[in-house]
């Protein structure tokens, strides 16, 4: 009876559920139970399979340009105590 209760509860799961975990998920690692909800309905669900791959792209160019602007402070002509001053500033 339980495993039957669980597989319902796999298919009452609504895009409205499913978003914020999908973004949960890049962050931090889910408790099982929760994967398995995203799981089963990125299998069913287009439009959060297209919502995760466009959370994806933009993670990734965020990443990309957090590099960019590192590679810039470090080969920008400032003092040290001017760098460091700006990377502090930046960490916050």
């Amino acid at each position: 009876m339980k495993i039957l209760s669980a597989a319902v509860g796999l298919l009452k799961v609504t895009c409205k559920d499913t978003t914020p975990l999908i973004s949960q998920m890049m962050d931090r690692s889910l408790p099982w139970s929760d994967r398995l909800r995203v799981r089963f309905h990125l299998a069913i669900c287009r439009v959060c399979r297209y919502y995760q791959g466009q959370l994806r792209t933009l993670r990734d160019l965020g990443r990309r340009i957090g590099r960019e602007d590192a590679d810039a402070l470090d080969n920008a002509v400032l003092s040290p105590e001017r760098k460091e001053k700006i990377r502090s500033l930046v960490k916050k």
